[in-house]
């Protein structure tokens, strides 16, 4: 209907499937089409999966130090190599929009949108007042998906507010109660380290933050199941999909978490269609409006299936 989607589907709804038809109806006009995300790592894997899915057409992943060849029918890259192609997409796919780097980002935002010459599906599961200010003025229409393809409710967390020392206790508690995975959020790299440092010798664990020199490898490694536990800051948020995971927010450090990273972050629990179920904890030591916000968007969501 030439006119800009917003995708809002809930974590796990399978943003990347639903888009697939989008995409190839552009490409067997002989249209250019780009899938933009923010994390190198996504781009690495979607350009793997779509070569499979569109064997007869190039696809090419750009992104930072491998943008030798930028040219193809289905462009994979991150947000920031969008200044590379101005103009130049009938179909520009801006996938996570609320995230870093995009949210905020007047400039940034510009050189994406500027990229497109044809429509646009901007895609997530949380929208920020930014996206809405965006959108705004813009023609587009929007598309609400609250369920998963397993069809069952999404996860809704345990809060428990008390002192961080009773906090850290329990979540000691929690890690030794049963043998099962967990990603284990934290507020910033320091304290990821710190409590890794801490747990390491009761838990088989790792960690991982933006800027740790081998963040790659211990992701591949939790992955893989060396370890049943990794300390995490948001960089494992999104885009991320481990069957048998648990997710426990440690929520220490007030105005960190807001309800995006909250909802993204409980997203991991449950993205499986054969294990569609799990366990999340909210641990805090002080009130969190964005808390009760995230849980209110769980519910209603539930309560559309």
């Amino acid at each position: 209907k030439q006119s800009d989607v917003l995708l809002r589907a809930v974590c796990g709804a399978g943003k990347t499937e639903i888009m697939v038809e989008s995409i190839s109806s552009f490409l067997k006009q002989n249209k250019k089409v780009c899938f933009a995300i923010a994390r190198r790592e996504v781009v690495i894997e979607l350009a793997e999966r779509f070569k499979n899915i569109f064997p007869n057409n190039k696809v090419v992943g750009v992104y930072g130090g491998h943008h030798q060849n930028i040219i193809g029918d289905l462009i994979v890259c991150t947000t920031h190599q969008l200044f590379r192609y101005y103009q130049t997409f009938d179909l520009l796919i801006l996938d996570e929009v609320d995230a870093f780097p995009l949210s905020g980002n007047i400039t940034l935002m510009n050189i994406a949108l500027n990229s497109a010459k044809g429509n646009i599906i901007f895609s997530s599961a949380t929208v920020d007042d930014f996206l809405k200010e965006i959108l705004s003025k813009r023609n587009y229409q929007e598309v609400n998906l609250y369920t998963r393809p397993s069809n069952k409710a999404l996860t809704i967390p345990k809060v428990r507010y008390n002192f961080t020392l009773f906090n850290l206790l329990y979540l000691f508690f929690l890690l030794k109660k049963d043998d099962e995975r967990y990603i284990i959020f934290v507020p910033t790299k320091s304290y990821c380290k710190y409590l890794y440092m801490l747990y390491k010798k009761f838990i088989s664990s790792t960690y991982v933050y933006s800027d740790l020199e081998n963040r790659d490898q211990n992701i591949k490694d939790f992955k893989e199941g060396k370890f049943r536990c990794i300390f995490a800051t948001t960089v494992l948020e999104r885009g991320i999909t481990i069957p048998k995971i648990n997710v426990i927010i440690l929520d220490i450090y007030k105005n960190i978490f807001n309800e995006a990273n909250i909802i993204q972050m409980l997203g991991r629990v449950g993205r499986s269609i054969n294990h569609p179920f799990g366990k999340a904890y909210i641990l805090s030591n002080h009130y969190n409006k964005d808390i009760n916000s995230a849980l209110k968007y769980l519910e209603h969501a539930n309560s559309c299936i």
